[in-house]
């Protein structure tokens, strides 16, 4: 079946379709920008008003410093944990550990996001090479690739489901209890970027511009490889399962193993271990592990001193849910598949911490979910608002440094 997105949105609009614009969409353009606009003043307001609470007594040295990574109050609020391991990627590159696996260390961390910014600012004067100027080309980095992202689900849930659907998405991803990460320092919204337009540029049949959003996506998040799965069956479904129409052009996707390799040669080059990678990920408490010892799944529920990890529950046994419906119910199997095998790999990497950020870059659950509640505008919108004001709480503690996803 051929996929047209402009054409199919525009035929149903009554418009021209002698041309393909994907990104002439000035409604989808408003629609996002204002959505971004609305929910980032409420998290400004949430942050300035957040000084008013305990912070975690555990990280008193921030509290009486001020500030964690930038005395910058705007750039500092959206910087906490992992930004600060990304943050030392860009200032120094990869530090190999004295022990491999015997501590935290930034192997953990794959190459794209950090290395883009290094990009973005090496040839800046000596006097602009501060982690202020970093951390802030890191979040307009982040913050463009959200609005490229979310524009891409928007189009991409219109083609498939309909217009009602697209436009209800982007609410949705918004109100996401870790939406905010997706404005933060973190690689969340690049990756997320980039599986979009993996498959829009699939869709659209220009596999060698899919392949490298692939690859790119493989760069910035482990799981990005899982991107294949939807990718394969989109290539071969659009040649009927036919093994003999198979052409020359599926080799582009050669770029992502590749690319996977290529970065563990130079960990090795750094630490003698090819596989340097997965050790510093054992450090962190991720691997893939036995998932029959499943008791450990639950315990950080019972343990107290971390609340969220009971959303992190619920938030991936929702995406297994949605996906599994997604495969049964609807014709967009490719994308119910992906969702699937990204939401085994994330309950086989070993413990529930940081799901709810996870399951937030799955995008074909959230497309399907606001497909399914599209008919139920109440329902829709109870869920959003309690959603969006989880994230606020979520958000508030962030900013007084507990731990969030």
């Amino acid at each position: 079946m051929h996929f047209s997105i402009n054409y199919d949105y525009n035929r149903r609009m009554g418009k021209s379709v002698k041309k393909d614009y994907f990104f002439n969409d000035v409604r989808g353009w408003k629609h996002i920008l204002g959505l971004l606009a609305g929910t980032r003043i409420i998290l400004l307001i949430t942050a300035w008003f957040s000084s008013y609470y305990q912070g975690n007594v555990s990280y008193q040295r921030y509290l009486d410093q001020g500030y964690f990574l930038s005395p910058k109050w705007l750039i500092d609020i959206w910087c906490r944990w992992d930004s600060e391991w990304q943050l030392s990627i860009v200032k120094w590159g990869y530090v190999a550990p004295e022990t491999l696996g015997s501590g935290y260390s930034n192997l953990a961390f794959f190459p794209l996001y950090p290395y883009l910014i290094k990009l973005l600012t090496f040839w800046m004067p000596q006097r602009f090479q501060t982690e202020s100027v970093y951390l802030l080309v890191g979040l307009i980095l982040s913050n463009l690739c959200l609005l490229l992202a979310l524009y891409g689900i928007y189009k991409l849930s219109i083609c498939l489901f309909g217009d009602k659907t697209g436009r209800l998405v982007p609410i949705l991803m918004f109100c996401l209890p870790c939406a905010f990460y997706f404005s933060a320092f973190y690689g969340e919204s690049l990756f997320l970027c980039l599986i979009v337009y993996t498959m829009i540029l699939a869709e659209k049949g220009k596999w060698c511009w899919s392949a490298i959003c692939a690859a790119g996506a493989t760069l910035c998040r482990p799981h990005g490889v899982l991107i294949l799965v939807p990718v394969i069956y989109l290539y071969m479904s659009k040649r009927s399962w036919n093994f003999r129409a198979i052409g020359k052009s599926w080799l582009w996707y050669l770029f992502v193993p590749a690319s996977v390799a290529l970065y563990f040669y130079y960990l090795y080059t750094l630490t003698g271990d090819f596989f340097a990678f997965f050790k510093a990920q054992a450090a962190w408490g991720r691997s893939l592990t036995d998932v029959s010892a499943f008791s450990l799944y639950f315990e950080p529920l019972f343990s107290g001193h971390n609340r969220p990890t009971t959303i992190d529950l619920v938030m991936i046994i929702t995406s297994l849910i949605l996906s599994i419906l997604m495969i049964v119910r609807t014709k967009h199997k490719a994308y119910g598949l992906y969702a699937l095998v990204c939401t085994l790999v994330l309950i086989g990497t070993g413990n529930l911490y940081s799901m709810m950020r996870y399951t937030a870059v799955i995008f074909p659950i959230w497309m399907y979910a606001a497909d399914l509640l599209k008919k139920h505008r109440e329902v829709f919108v109870f869920l959003c608002a309690l959603f969006f004001s989880v994230q606020v709480l979520l958000f508030c503690g962030w900013i007084n440094y507990y731990w969030i996803a």
